[in-house]
């Protein structure tokens, strides 16, 4: 059982500089508290103080001439319901967010936490993956932006410092059409289950070609990954059945699963192609193109 979880000191700074002047001063020894549903299950220790960051307007989604950039307070449910996203190519996001936990728990949770907590099974990652975003993060130095797949270091490690806050996430506009998926397999399929695998596709198509392609699959590595073998396989090509099947086969040779209480090695293995299939089957029928 894990200790009772009573921090010392809870802040609820009102500028974001103020925030990074507390994450400055306490160190590893303070946790940032967005929706909690991650932080208040975990139970760090050591976990001296919370900085409540409900306070620095760091929830909302805006469209602009160069994408979409959401801040990192933003509830899953507001992705999950956003008019901004319910067009393509940000349908694969909205879907992943309607796939994470129950109601209850979306309606807390952020997407900052979701990405900050790295777990390697989180759902929101491998969305923003396949979509090409970046990450603005604050710390005493000012500003810096990182790519989402450069964002993961390994289990529960992330570029970000102690002394840091995400600000946002940036989605860059799509450049052609698109079509997007997200799939995910639970253990029991209920809404409280995290993935045994779960994968997010992206086609970006020309005529009847498939001129680019973007896989991520999480739950089969220490961080969230890109499928590169299999996306090379798609590229100027139509996405039939045959292609979508050796592309399938390719991701599933890709990840390095390990045996846990949710899925064996070899299980999850298997049901990586099968769901990198349907992700990339929809993708297609999204795009226009039906895989014969």
């Amino acid at each position: 059982m894990k200790p009772f979880f009573k921090p010392k000191a809870y802040f609820r700074p009102g500028s974001l500089g103020k925030a990074v002047e507390l994450l400055s001063n306490f160190g590893d020894r303070a946790k940032v508290l967005a929706g909690g549903t991650d932080l208040l299950v975990q139970k760090p220790s050591g976990a001296e103080c919370l900085i409540d960051i409900a306070d620095l307007g760091l929830e909302y989604i805006k469209e602009h001439e160069n994408g979409v950039e959401i801040g990192a307070a933003t509830t899953v449910r507001s992705i999950g319901v956003s008019g901004s996203l319910s067009s393509e190519p940000y349908l694969v996001l909205r879907d992943a967010a309607c796939a994470l936990g129950t109601p209850t728990i979306r309606n807390m949770a952020t997407i900052g936490g979701n990405i900050c907590n790295a777990s390697p099974a989180a759902d929101l990652p491998l969305a923003l993956m396949v979509l090409g975003a970046s990450l603005t993060i604050m710390g005493p130095a000012g500003k810096r932006e990182v790519n989402i797949g450069e964002f993961f270091e390994n289990i529960g490690g992330k570029n970000i410092q102690a002394d840091e806050l995400l600000l946002s996430i940036n989605i860059p506009a799509s450049r052609g059409r698109c079509g997007t998926s997200f799939q995910k397999l639970r253990h029991h399929q209920t809404s409280i289950d995290i993935a045994i695998v779960n994968v997010a596709a992206r086609m970006t198509c020309e005529k009847q070609a498939c001129v680019k392609a973007s896989i991520a699959l999480g739950a089969v590595a220490p961080t969230p990954i890109y499928a590169r073998k299999a996306e090379a396989l798609l590229g100027k090509k139509r996405p039939n059945a045959a292609i979508i099947q050796e592309a399938a086969s390719a991701a599933s040779e890709e990840v390095n699963p390990i045996d846990d209480v949710r899925g064996s090695k070899w299980y999850r293995k298997k049901m990586a192609a099968v769901l990198v299939r349907r992700a990339l089957e929809e993708s297609s029928r999204r795009c226009g193109i039906w895989p014969e």
